[in-house]
Parts: C-alpha cells; structure tokens; sequence
C-alpha cells in the first residue's frame, strides 16, 4: 500500500439485537443450568446409587463389593463442570442456545457411558484376578485409563458442538449473513 493510499472505508454493519424477551429467557435458562448442577453435586449420593443400580442391571454376575469403584469418580461430580459452563454460556454469551444444549446432553451422555463402561471393566478385573489383586490392577490401570480418556472425549465433544466446529470433512452450520443497514 503507498502512502498516499488511503485505508479502504469501513462499513458499519450491524448485528442484529435480540429481543429482551430472548435475553431474558437464555439467562433463565442459564441460571436453571447452573443451579441443576449445583442440585446434581448436593445429590452426589443418590445419583451414585442410581449409577450403581445400572451397573448391576447389565453387569448381574458382578459382585457388589466391585461398585465401590463408583464413589471414587462420581458421574455427578464430572458432569456438574459441564453444565455450570453450559449455563454460564447460555447466559452470557450469544452461542446458539440449542447447540449449548446439545453439547451439555452429549457430553454428560458420553460421560454416563464411560463410567458405566468402567465399572464393567473393573467388575470383570475383580472376577476374573480375584478379588483383591485383580480388583486393584483393574482400578489403577483400566479404570484410570478409561476415566481419563472418556471423560477428555467428553469435554473436547462438548467445545466441538458449542463451537460447531468443522471435522472429518462435515460443513458448518449455515449462519444467515447479519442484516446491513
């Protein structure tokens, strides 16, 4: 650019502004995500029993002293996180609501499954090793591993849906281009 070129004009364009009823509305809904997490982890024990109970429906022949793995990493307690922030950015931010919502519902989902997933492992390990040894190797190794992984996937598909983000060759969302005036 030489110096007598002048920067090229800039055009005001506006964006459009929702209305106070919508605003209201996504920080009702945002304030109720927040408070249901704090619900979830104030009914951390229940939600424990809950997970538990589905365990023994899909794993009969387990004993139940293996479901004492569930109190060391609660679902209540890694999915509080996610809906406090899905709240927080339904409140504050304009990200398509339906899209926090989503990505709140499929990363607890995938959470859910993980753990679930990882009590079967460590109820297999305690049966199969024995009780003591096999029970411990299953939790230190299996169980861990499963945790770290599954729960990493559970957050990184949570800021992939907020953020619509484009991967293995599937397109955006259309957005309509901001109205000029």
């Amino acid at each position: 650019m030489s110096r007598t070129a002048s920067p090229p004009p800039r055009v005001r364009v506006r964006t459009p502004r929702r209305s106070s009823l919508s605003m209201k509305v996504r920080l009702f809904a945002g304030v109720g995500l927040i408070a249901a997490a704090g619900v979830l982890v104030f009914l951390g024990a229940q939600v424990l029993s809950l997970e538990t109970e589905i365990a023994r429906l899909w794993l009969p022949s387990i004993t139940p002293g293996a479901f004492t793995a569930a109190v060391e990493s609660p679902v209540a307690f890694l999915a509080a996180p996610l809906w406090g922030l899905g709240g927080v950015i339904l409140a504050a931010t304009r990200v398509n609501g339906v899209r926090v919502c989503m990505s709140v519902v499929v990363s607890t989902v995938l959470i859910l499954v993980t753990d679930q997933v990882r009590l079967g492992v460590i109820g297999w390990g305690a049966v199969t090793a024995g009780s003591s040894e096999g029970y411990e190797v299953a939790v230190r190794v299996g169980g861990s591993v499963l945790s770290i992984l599954g729960f990493s996937a559970a957050y990184l598909v949570f800021v992939i849906v907020i953020a619509d983000l484009p991967l293995f060759g599937r397109r955006r969302t259309p957005v309509e281009p901001p109205a000029v005036r």
